[in-house]
């Protein structure tokens, strides 16, 4: 039974869901919340601290219509400062709720601070608080629009699935248990009779090798997520509160998915049913049928579920560490049983998935710089590159991230040769290695253009049958830009050559997952492709590579079961959301080429858990600066071993996935896997200035965030514009 408290609560968000869902026009809604620090029974038998809204943990589900004028009244009944971020919502800066933005200072303790504003979207969002680490403590909830002219899919049934973690934990101790020891909280990390597994599936000497080409660059293979300790929340309710979802046989049911966990990338499946996904981020996609999907932190998806059958179904979800699992109940009655799922195996990190993470003495420049064991040595150079344009470039505007950093030239496609960027900065035309190429990285190749092997040449002997079949062994051929706002180095890069159109026979399904079944000598799990980013590495030969070779094939697994690669797990056949099959329903309003790029670095250092942006902390970071009504494009590049949720509050951005340019999808949060690189479009086309910075609440905290302006400031010169002329 749930307490009083619990019924009184939800029966207050009941009352706050038909205020407005019963109008038929729109209308002046207010909302009263009060936010303070509670002991809740969240685990059965166990009372813990933790900040609620409304008396509860999740707060109550705010929904309302598009083109409400909403009033929120929030109550300060906290010891300290507090604010609510309305994540996703196109709001006037100052009620965006980002304290610091916007002259937004906060709540402070014993005061109500007014919210107000119009409703201009639909969709699925949520909102959280946006001081300290209060999210981590419970202060969040879900917040649905509905269309002014009616649902986009007609339904049955609805639910809304809200994701989230528990911890007993106070959130200000786990971040200085972090910043004392990165691996606090990892309990998977490889022991002495793991290597005895390993020394007899892949011999002592492989297995020897591979220990210390770890232990030089200071990196833990098993390093997946920060935090471990959680319990999975469904909607406030764990596991062992058997939390239900009613469907019945021949519904069609719509379930909004949110997570609004603090550090938690999540899968989601419900295993003997299919998902067909028709939003993202609370904007509408061409639907595509999944057999599960992944979400990184704060992202949402809408999706379509038809049971055939009068039968329970386990809702599934589990953390991509495997650490926490939820498991939810969905049918006609509550009391019916499901069998839990196999959970997917844990995995170990690849060498060759961090990009350029030479450790050891074969990069020396990174350990000195404080990026030792979780970062790429090649930041080192981007870094000179980055300071070596603002010298070139002095009448630049402050704070604008305009350098286009080179990739060296071992990482370089033929695309990025063609467009000057793997010429070693000071480099001469002459082959011989560039100044600033240091003889351990000219020893390793890095200093020179790889050769594209030709359509005819045989698959490397290190290329396993599946990635030959996927076309990961060959350097990727230059496409034609069909769009002729695409110029042709862009289209070289995918960045907008258009897919083929939705077929008419029916939704595109997931293709994360390339292959149906194993090949011959293929490893026990396929490659699963999430579409978090581009490989700059594609194509290399990492044994090459004085970083140690892995001890296996991305897919098989090691003597313990773990299965190496950051995005594995998944079997043959399944059908995966990625990134890449997501094209928005309708033509975008803006589909203008950019006119210049802001690069984006993603840095940080574990050992000390210090986390930036472009190398810099957020208290010490320039702000980027927008003409408002620009056109830019942000490239985001990730330089640690860990994916990055970016997120930017004020305005959507659409991602670069190869859709059309009047169709890629918009969403406001973006994962970037470990050593990718990913691209967006940004139309500045809300004043104001807005927080752009990783959703991992610890990360965002330590300091990895930056302030966007977007005003009328000087436009960029023409010469600062040609950094990026053909990019």
């Amino acid at each position: 039974m749930m307490p009083r408290k619990a019924y009184r609560f939800q029966a207050v968000a009941a009352a706050t869901l038909l205020l407005s869902a019963t109008s038929a026009f729109a209308a002046d809604v207010t909302v009263d919340l009060v936010t303070k620090r509670e002991r809740l029974e969240v685990n059965p038998g166990r009372r813990d601290t933790v900040v609620t809204l409304n008396g509860n943990v999740p707060g109550p589900v705010l929904r309302f219509r598009e083109g409400d004028t909403v009033t929120v009244n929030l109550k300060n009944e906290l010891p300290e400062m507090t604010a609510i971020h309305w994540h996703g919502l196109l709001i006037p800066g100052h009620h965006d709720g980002a304290p610091g933005f916007n002259g937004f200072q906060g709540v402070a303790s014993g005061e109500t601070y007014t919210y107000q504003f119009t409703l201009r979207q639909s969709g699925t969002y949520w909102y959280h608080s946006h001081a300290s680490t209060q999210e981590q403590a419970g202060q969040y909830g879900a917040l649905i629009i509905d269309p002014k002219d009616g649902p986009e899919v007609a339904v049955d049934r609805e639910h809304v699935i809200l994701l989230t973690e528990h911890t007993p934990e106070d959130p200000e101790r786990i971040i200085r248990n972090l910043k004392a020891d990165a691996g606090y909280y990892n309990m998977n990390k490889r022991t002495f009779p793991e290597m005895l597994r390993d020394a007899g599936k892949f011999g002592l000497g492989k297995t020897l090798s591979d220990r210390a080409a770890w232990g030089r660059m200071r990196m833990d293979p098993t390093d997946i997520a920060d935090v471990s300790n959680y319990t999975l929340l469904v909607n406030g309710q764990p596991t062992a509160r058997k939390p239900f979802f009613e469907m019945k046989a021949g519904e069609k049911v719509r379930l909004r998915f949110i997570n609004g966990s603090a550090m938690s990338f999540m899968d989601v499946r419900i295993p003997g049913l299919m998902m067909t996904v028709i939003a993202a981020d609370g904007r509408m996609v061409e639907p595509v049928k999944v057999d599960e999907f992944r979400m990184g932190v704060a992202e949402t998806y809408d999706v379509i579920v038809e049971p055939k059958d009068d039968r329970a179904f386990p809702l599934w979800v589990e953390t991509i560490d495997r650490r926490a699992n939820a498991l939810a109940v969905m049918g006609p009655r509550a009391d019916m049983a499901v069998a839990v799922p196999q959970p997917r195996p844990m995995q170990i990190l690849m060498m060759g998935e961090m990009g350029h993470a030479m450790g050891g003495d074969a990069a020396p420049s990174a350990a000195a710089s404080g990026h030792a064991g979780h970062a790429m040595a090649g930041a080192d150079s981007m870094t000179a590159t980055l300071n070596a344009a603002a010298k070139r470039q002095p009448h630049a505007m402050a704070g604008m991230e305009m350098a286009q950093a080179q990739p060296q030239a071992g990482t370089c496609t033929p695309a990025h040769a063609a467009m000057g960027h793997c010429k070693m900065p000071g480099a001469a035309q002459a082959p011989a290695p560039a100044s600033s190429c240091t003889p351990e990285h000219a020893a390793m190749g890095h200093c020179t253009m790889p050769t594209a092997p030709s359509p005819a040449q045989k698959p490397a002997a290190s290329c396993t049958p599946e990635h030959a079949a996927m076309g990961h062994c060959t350097m990727p051929a230059t496409a034609p830009a069909a769009d002729p706002k695409c110029p042709p180095e862009h289209a070289a890069m995918g960045h907008c050559t258009p897919r083929p159109a939705p077929k008419s026979d029916g939704p595109r399904t997931g293709t994360a997952v390339a292959l149906a079944q194993k090949p011959d000598g293929g490893t026990p799990f396929p490659r699963v492709d999430y579409g978090y980013g581009r490989d700059p590495m594609a194509g290399m030969d990492h044994s090459k590579m004085d970083h140690g070779a892995d001890l296996g094939r991305e897919g098989d697994t090691d003597g313990s079961g773990r299965v190496f690669g950051w995005a594995t797990g998944a079997p043959y056949g399944s059908r995966v959301l990625s990134m890449n099959d997501l094209v928005a329903a309708t033509p975008n309003r803006d589909a203008r080429a950019p006119t210049r790029e802001i690069v984006i670095r993603i840095t940080g250092n574990m050992e000390r858990y210090m986390w930036s942006l472009n190398g810099v902390p957020f208290d010490q970071s320039p702000p980027v600066d927008v003409q408002f009504g620009e056109r830019v494009r942000i490239t985001f590049v990730n330089e640690t071993m860990m994916a990055h949720p970016m997120h930017l509050h004020g305005m959507f951005f659409e991602i670069e996935n190869g859709a059309p340019a009047d169709r890629m999808p918009e969403k406001n949060v973006i994962a970037v896997a470990p050593g990718r690189t990913q691209s967006v479009v940004l139309t500045a086309d809300e004043p104001g200035e807005w927080p752009l910075h990783c959703h991992l609440l610890f990360h965002m905290d330590s300091g990895m965030m930056k302030k966007l302006v977007v005003a009328n400031v000087a436009a960029p010169t023409a010469s600062t514009a040609s950094l990026h002329a053909g990019h």
